[in-house]
């Protein structure tokens, strides 16, 4: 990705990840702020074309940088079930992405103060074992060549045994790290949903292809057949996808699956509809439970259970994880 410009933070120049960020670079303009709210949470911003015409902030994350993880994710039964956000925004464009109703801006921002975050995970440790999703905010995999982000949670992982790390992905990274409480979860879609609505996101066959080279490695590796979107002919889009997935990759190595439909808490929907009042994702008539939009209950559920039928007699019912169940 090419970068209109990037925004420094005066606290966050001196840190050796900006240092490694403006680097990898080069020759670009550079714009010192006083903190990143001043450029990311300004009224007004047109998303759409920050999405065209990216640009990049360096800042200093202060206050809380680990979060319990929300209802409309899957803890995979983990008990102490976190993400942590050292980064914000995304570069690719998926048109059901809930951070598009979350933040007011397009720009991608990078928390350089990573070690903070290495005291952070030490600390919550005293409670016992962690599941940290660290991908949450971002695609930190994507990123990673120019952050390195994701090699600093695989690190985190290597260092504390009791600390369970997922990455997640919608891109086709290389250079797996086998390390036994690390997963590397890769977002699939049928072809046709990530042509019409995962913009810049690797294809089908990329990640598929990526998933299996993880595998060769030695690494956890977990599918996330989530979200599932609903379109006509929904049975025979997503079963030939799931035929290509048994083709693709030894169902036995997988670690386990996600399987979920499109939902998004009702006020991030209302946010997504003012900035793309033109997405047939954001205007569908979803039903409100419990302040999460989504699906009618009779067709989540249909949707559900067929990919869930399919993928029973590949991997068993043990490692399919569903949703709202």
């Amino acid at each position: 990705m090419r970068y209109e410009c990037v925004y420094v933070e005066k606290k966050a120049l001196d840190l050796p990840l900006t240092k490694s960020i403006l680097d990898k670079l080069g020759d670009i303009k550079v714009i010192k702020v006083d903190h990143y709210k001043d450029i990311f949470d300004r009224k007004r911003q047109d998303i759409r074309y920050q999405k065209e015409n990216p640009a990049l902030i360096l800042a200093v994350r202060e206050g809380r940088r680990i979060y319990k993880g929300a209802s409309v994710c899957q803890s995979f039964g983990n008990v102490n079930f976190y993400y942590a956000s050292s980064a914000m925004n995304c570069p690719f464009d998926c048109e059901y992405c809930y951070l598009k109703g979350m933040y007011q801006s397009g720009y991608i921002v990078v928390f350089v103060n990573i070690e903070d975050y290495r005291k952070d995970i030490s600390e919550c440790l005293r409670q016992g074992p962690l599941y940290v999703c660290a991908s949450y905010d971002s695609d930190l995999c994507a990123l990673e060549g120019l952050t390195g982000l994701a090699s600093f949670w695989a690190e985190l992982a290597r260092e504390n045994k009791d600390l369970l790390v997922e990455l997640r992905t919608k891109a086709a990274p290389s250079g797996f790290k086998k390390i036994p409480n690390l997963i590397y979860a890769f977002t699939i879609s049928p072809q046709e949903i990530i042509d019409r609505y995962e913009r810049y996101t690797a294809s089908l066959d990329a990640r598929l292809k990526a998933a299996a080279r993880a595998l060769d490695s030695g690494c956890r590796v977990r599918l996330c057949f989530d979200p599932l979107i609903k379109t006509e002919d929904f049975e025979g889009l997503y079963g030939r996808m799931i035929d290509k997935v048994a083709d693709s990759l030894d169902m036995s190595l997988i670690t386990d699956v996600s399987v979920g439909t499109f939902r998004i808490s009702g006020e991030y929907l209302s946010r997504m509809r003012k900035a793309y009042p033109d997405s047939g994702i954001a205007w569908y008539p979803y039903v409100i439970e419990d302040k999460v939009a989504q699906y009618d209950t009779r067709d989540d559920r249909a949707m559900q259970d067929y990919v869930i039928s399919r993928l029973e007699g590949l991997i068993g019912r043990e490692k399919i994880f569903k949703w709202n169940e």
